[in-house]
């Protein structure tokens, strides 16, 4: 079904568009067996790919039970959106460079951000979003940084798709990325990274507290 070179990373993807598509659910068992038969593959690259899933605070390990989708606490939550601020935010002051090149594509991804928010379109939303981050840290000179940024991408991605209709109007993520693209013009980076971190801790802040409030109905992923 796969490409060898690429058998981990599609394996990946296809465990989390069945989280995206709600296919599985928190607590659910993810099994080595299941996926190796379904997908026709051996279980060393499925078995990386959950290595992975399981540092990235997506799946969770259990000592002689076995890996589950990961319920993530409140804390949780908030702990990773600060982390992930911290880390951006050094990352995009470094890259203030090349933004100031980029910015008629940094506006592009924030009109359809808007737009795929109109629609309720969660993946295009993600989607540009995704872009968007990725292109305000592409300047940055410091590959650890990046890594350990991205690395904490993805369940930050998943967070935002299962709560965003919740805590921000499109008009709100409009604003909320427009206010980066301001503080660039400016050229302050320290301005710059304390943006950053507060776009970041605000967000972790409000899904942390529906998850106090039980954001574990059926309608919600994590």
């Amino acid at each position: 079904m796969f490409y060898r070179d690429t058998y981990k990373d599609r394996v990946k993807q296809y465990i989390i568009d069945l989280i995206l598509n709600k296919k599985i659910s928190p607590g659910d068992q993810v099994k080595e067996k299941d996926l190796s038969l379904h997908l026709g593959i051996s279980r060393a690259p499925i078995r990386e790919a959950l290595r992975e899933l399981i540092a990235e605070k997506i799946l969770e390990y259990i000592p002689f039970k076995g890996t589950y989708l990961k319920k993530t606490s409140p804390k949780e939550a908030l702990d990773i959106y600060i982390t992930r601020g911290l880390l951006e935010g050094y990352a995009v002051a470094d890259s203030i460079s090349s933004n100031l090149k980029n910015m008629k594509r940094l506006t592009y991804f924030i009109e359809n951000m808007y737009l795929a928010a109109k629609d309720r379109d969660h993946i295009k939303l993600i989607e540009f979003g995704h872009q968007f981050h990725n292109l305000l840290m592409k300047g940055c000179s410091n590959s650890l940084i990046l890594t350990e940024t991205n690395r904490l991408g993805l369940i930050c991605h998943l967070l935002f798709f299962n709560f965003w209709t919740q805590i921000y109007t499109p008009d709100q993520i409009k604003y909320r990325h427009d206010k980066i693209l301001n503080i660039i013009y400016t050229k302050d980076k320290g301005k710059l990274e304390a943006v950053i971190r507060e776009h970041y801790f605000e967000t972790g802040k409000k899904i942390s507290t529906l998850i106090k409030r039980g954001g574990y109905g059926e309608d919600n992923i994590f």
